[in-house]
């Protein structure tokens, strides 16, 4: 599939309504994803904004964000977020659905990771767990999937939730083609640990993507800090752990370490936190899992399936 391109004139007529002194100069295409692209405009006189637009097949995503940035407003700045400019579902000028934001300064923790020491991402770490717990703080009344203007799909409790999430995975799983025996393993672990998902009682704000590829970090005269907390399209109302251990799930240079330095950043950890966030693990790779067989991405599968069964396999 072709990528979506933006060009100056196009960005032009999308930036008039927003600011008219912003006369566009530049366009660097920041994902080429036909599902989301996202565009770094530059203007005459300095100032860069960010254009995300959103496809078709997602158009609802818009308002989705929209609503989630609504519901992070109060957690700002010690959330660092962009600020939505405008908002547009028109399809006048563009056609697709897309937001103007501001720019939020940094570089990618993924592509800058292998330049920071230790101590230096201990603090990477502790900040980004600070700002999922501040993130944490904000309720929502049912637990599922955040849609447009709340849960599109309200569970009562964790329990019921997570357990719909799992049969929804290992149903795709079994459809794509995984192994009997990774998902024999997951079905017993779930099923041992069921009673896991009930010690949280109330749903909360939880970003569910909060990882390497979605925070900035920048180098400042005291060291390296996060700078910004990208993509809230796949929120959801949870348990607090099930957004840690996406952030953990998905690192690439996993250590206990980290995970100390992140839970330190978020405070104060209910009695059992660990087995509950392993758990939570095996479900974040799950999905990973059937996302990268439903796109055809083979090469990652038995690596997951491997890290899947070794979690599954400790626990018994």
């Amino acid at each position: 599939m072709r990528p979506m391109m933006l060009d100056l004139e196009t960005a032009g007529a999308l930036m008039g309504p927003v600011d008219a002194t912003f006369t566009p100069v530049d366009v660097i295409p920041v994902t080429g994803g036909d599902n989301s692209a996202v565009f770094d405009l530059g203007s005459r006189d300095g100032r860069r904004v960010i254009i995300k637009t959103y496809s078709d097949e997602l158009h609802w995503k818009m308002r989705k964000e929209l609503f989630a940035y609504g519901l992070l407003d109060a957690t700002r700045p010690e959330v660092p977020l962009a600020a939505i400019l405008a908002a547009d579902d028109s399809k006048r000028v563009l056609d697709r659905n897309y937001l103007v934001m501001t720019k939020l300064e940094g570089d990618l923790l993924v592509s800058v990771i292998d330049r920071l020491a230790p101590d230096q991402l201990d603090v990477v770490d502790r900040e980004t767990g600070a700002a999922l717990a501040t993130m944490h703080a904000v309720g929502i009344d049912a637990f599922g999937y955040l849609g447009q203007d709340g849960v599109g799909q309200p569970y009562a409790t964790n329990g019921d939730y997570m357990a719909a999430q799992f049969a929804k995975k290992l149903s795709e799983f079994d459809a794509l083609g995984g192994e009997l025996g990774t998902a024999r393993a997951v079905r017993r672990y779930v099923d041992r640990h069921l009673h896991v998902f009930d010690a949280c009682a109330e749903a909360v704000f939880c970003h569910d993507d909060c990882h390497e590829g979605n925070i900035l970090v920048s180098d400042a005269s005291d060291g390296w800090h996060v700078s910004g907390i990208l993509d809230l399209e796949n929120a959801v109302a949870g348990d607090p752990l099930l957004d840690l251990a996406k952030t953990e799930a998905y690192r690439r240079r996993r250590s206990e370490r980290r995970l100390r330095a992140l839970v330190d950043g978020h405070g104060s950890m209910r009695a059992g936190w660990r087995p509950a966030l392993d758990l939570y693990t095996v479900y974040h790779w799950l999905e990973l899992w059937d996302w990268f067989a439903a796109h055809d991405r083979r090469e990652p599968l038995s690596s997951l399936s491997s890290s899947i069964r070794k979690v599954c396999d400790a626990s018994s």
